[in-house]
């Protein structure tokens, strides 16, 4: 068994590669934007199809990355509950962990309510901006 301080090393290392994930999302995200205003008042059918699967594809990454964070949240839960009943003292940080997380719980795309919602009023806006007349 992992002592403690491995699980909180893999954690923290699993946390960033998450983080800069975002942080590169959250760019495509702003360039989605400037895109989705470039074709939004043209014509061009083409242009505007291209922009809507870049957005999407983004969004969908973007959902991933949530996914993948939780994941990671729930699975560092586990083990640290997996410790625990192997006789392991655990410290506050790790209890702290077990108590907001579903430990075990398999990996899934269902964001949480504000996620949810952050991701549902960013596809509203790309989405409105590339089709809606200005």
């Amino acid at each position: 068994m992992p002592t403690e301080i491995e699980i909180w090393d893999l954690y923290w290392s699993a946390g960033l590669a998450t983080g800069i994930y975002f942080a590169g999302l959250a760019f495509l995200i702003w360039v989605s934007f400037r895109a989705a205003n470039m074709v939004g008042g043209t014509d061009n059918m083409i242009g505007k199809a291209a922009v809507t699967v870049f957005c999407l594809t983004i969004d969908w990454n973007m959902l991933v990355n949530n996914g993948f964070f939780e994941w990671i949240q729930n699975s560092t839960g586990g083990v640290f509950v997996a410790m625990q009943e192997q006789g392991t003292t655990l410290s506050a940080g790790a209890q702290t962990i077990i108590a907001n997380s579903q430990p075990g719980l398999e990996f899934n795309l269902m964001p949480d309510l504000v996620g949810g919602l952050f991701l549902a009023a960013v596809v509203v806006m790309q989405m409105t901006s590339i089709w809606m007349k200005k």
